[in-house]
């Protein structure tokens, strides 16, 4: 006998939400890295995708570009590799809206490209209660296939 998994719909606004609060969530690493590294160095945020899992863990994979500025060709981009601990720590509490919290997150790759560096990140978000009053967030309920 086969048993499937319960099929759900997740409102499109819920959706919305969330990508929007992760986007806001990748900016705000974004600047803070910025600010973090040399005045040659430009740090843009290329996407911040939010993920859930089924045993109820949740998290942001971010991608960021760190370029060489206009009119520094000689700027080093690795300088944002460096600042990437001091930038974690400053964005652990920040409130992911209607998803949770951030309570760490790592650097999971990086790799060169013309005139910088391309990171990878995943940041790790608590769900405490305190940011889920709505109960459109609550997490995913449901069972497993046997």
């Amino acid at each position: 006998m086969t048993t499937l998994y319960r099929k759900e719909v997740t409102p499109l606004f819920t959706v919305s939400h969330v990508h929007h609060s992760a986007r806001r969530t990748g900016e705000r690493l974004s600047s803070l890295l910025d600010s973090a590294t040399l005045r040659g160095v430009d740090v843009l945020l290329t996407s911040a995708d939010a993920h859930q899992g089924r045993d109820s863990s949740r998290w942001l994979d971010v991608e960021l570009h760190a370029t060489k500025g206009h009119g520094y060709p000689h700027a080093d981009t690795t300088e944002a590799l460096g600042a990437m601990p001091l930038v974690l720590d400053a964005l652990t509490g920040h409130e992911v809206k209607g998803f949770g919290s951030v309570a760490g997150g790592s650097l999971t790759g990086s790799h060169a490209i013309r005139e910088g560096l391309v990171l990878s990140l995943r940041l790790d978000v608590d769900t405490d209660a305190r940011c889920l009053p709505d109960p459109r967030f609550a997490l995913d309920s449901r069972d497993r296939a046997a």
